[in-house]
């Protein structure tokens, strides 16, 4: 069937044109088939890298030949199946669906064509052996002669992924990407080890609590029983307070940094009124404990396997329905290595999305990284308050008026987590412990801070840990 002259968005045209869709690389495209997996219920999770020798420069060398991720999930129909690979179609995209972390109807097929030429789909409810399979593929819809999703039939999952996957069971869905070529890692064994820092920081939460378990690995796809690389993703928390992580050692078993104000009160919840609905947006900061700062041996922390891994984490981390959407740098002083030892998470609902700015790849909330762009302490100090500031928002006609009040939060309390850092190391030597107390000095810092922010209360030597504005 050829395609109307006279579309308003030529479908060989659009499909090309969607390969540049933003995706920071193959880690965050893969993490769109992950996130389609774990809302419809997967509690295994697979990442499967097919490589083959090719000879390059006279030498053979491995090369990526098709990228696969298998989920254990409650599959799809006929129905759904086709509807997953339309771009921008999907079972999610009513407003009152938009409780989990898919929504967009852009991820199967979007996330496929930032990577590859060809994807092909199984999908089964009633026992791998009923698989129904469809795919997409550019070079035919360029050519014009794939202008529709094809109807799912039955097929055969072709055996080398049942020699490599271990999530097949009743229900499921698999994922073969093929033809790969805009890929920048150019191995399995690199696409695990660049995927499994950003995927563990992505899913913390699921990882860390049980949901769901990503297994990931590379093989050859001419001798599949031996195992290029294979290892379970570990939790890539940003704030440190996870126990059991993929931070180095001694941090790999118990957390590096500690709640802002104890456990119990370290997270902040700022209600929001949106579209005539109340939601609640959870703040959460931490900072590094002590030992994580100071080291017996006299080395720089920064220098220290854990502190390099602190470094690949600064930034706000923006949570939306339990899944990172983003490590976000607008607050970071590029130049300070202090840096690294705070951490602040920011987390919302999908129904707050389009007052974020949630992009449809979901790698970013725009609006709220503007807003973090604000001076709000300047505005503050020239006189106006919140309300001010949120009453302008307003006659202009800017969505981001009710996200004020969390960007001057987190303002104002990183000034202070970052002053009780510093604190935290002054006297220090580099080949010498400190001399006295710690909790004096941060003490200090945090009276400090409260009465330039206009608080008043007890003595300083009253003052024993820092609390949260």
């Amino acid at each position: 069937m050829a395609s109307n002259p006279h579309d308003i968005v030529p479908a060989h045209l659009a499909v090309q044109a969607m390969r540049d869709n933003g995706y920071k690389n193959a880690a965050y495209a893969i993490a769109e088939l992950m996130d389609n997996a774990i809302q419809a219920g997967a509690t295994q999770v697979e990442l499967l890298c097919g490589e083959k020798k090719e000879l390059l420069a006279q030498r053979k060398r491995s090369r990526i030949h098709q990228i696969a991720v298998l989920d254990n999930g409650r599959g799809m129909d006929a129905a759904v199946l086709r509807l997953a690979l339309q771009f921008g179609n999907g079972t999610y995209l009513d407003e009152d669906k938009h409780t989990g972390i898919g929504r967009f109807g852009m991820g199967l097929p979007s996330s496929s064509v930032s990577q590859c030429q060809r994807v092909d789909v199984w999908s089964w409810q009633g026992g791998v052996e009923n698989a129904l399979y469809t795919y997409l593929d550019l070079e035919e819809i360029k050519k014009k002669k794939l202008t529709e999703v094809p109807e799912p039939q039955s097929k055969p999952i072709p055996q080398i992924w049942h020699q490599v996957g271990k999530s097949f069971g009743e229900k499921g869905t698999l994922v073969v990407w093929s033809q790969i070529d805009r890929c920048i890692w150019k191995t399995g064994s690199a696409i695990i080890d660049n995927s499994e820092f950003v995927i563990g920081r992505m899913y913390r939460k699921f990882l860390e609590r049980g949901k769901v378990a990503i297994r990931m690995l590379a093989f050859d796809l001419d001798n599949p029983g031996v195992a290029i690389i294979e290892k379970y993703a570990s939790p890539n928390d940003p704030g440190y307070l996870i126990e059991k992580t993929s931070c180095p050692a001694p941090f790999d078993n118990k957390s590096m940094f500690q709640p802002w104000e104890g456990k119990d009160k370290y997270e902040w919840i700022c209600p929001i009124e949106f579209r005539g609905k109340r939601h609640e947006v959870k703040v959460r900061f931490s900072y590094a404990k002590e030992e994580a700062r100071i080291t017996n041996s006299g080395r720089n922390p920064g220098d220290e396997p854990y502190g390099k891994h602190a470094a690949r984490n600064v930034g706000v981390s923006v949570v939306r329905a339990g899944r990172e959407l983003e490590l976000d740098q607008t607050p970071v002083i590029k130049y300070d290595p202090v840096e690294r030892w705070w951490g602040i998470e920011i987390e919302f609902p999908p129904s707050l999305d389009d007052l974020f700015g949630v992009t449809n790849n979901k790698q970013a909330a725009r609006n709220f990284a503007e807003l973090l762009k604000l001076d709000i302490e300047s505005l503050l100090r020239e006189g106006k308050t919140i309300s001010q500031l949120k009453e302008e928002f307003e006659e202009e006609e800017d969505p981001r008026g009710p996200l004020l009040e969390i960007a001057q939060k987190i303002d104002s309390q990183l000034s202070i987590i970052r002053r009780l850092l510093k604190a935290q190391t002054r006297g220090t030597r580099s080949r010498n412990r400190r001399h006295g107390p710690v909790a004096e000095q941060v003490a200090t810092v945090a009276t400090e801070e409260r009465k330039k922010e206009g608080y008043v209360g007890q003595s300083d030597s009253d003052e024993t840990i820092p609390k949260e504005m």
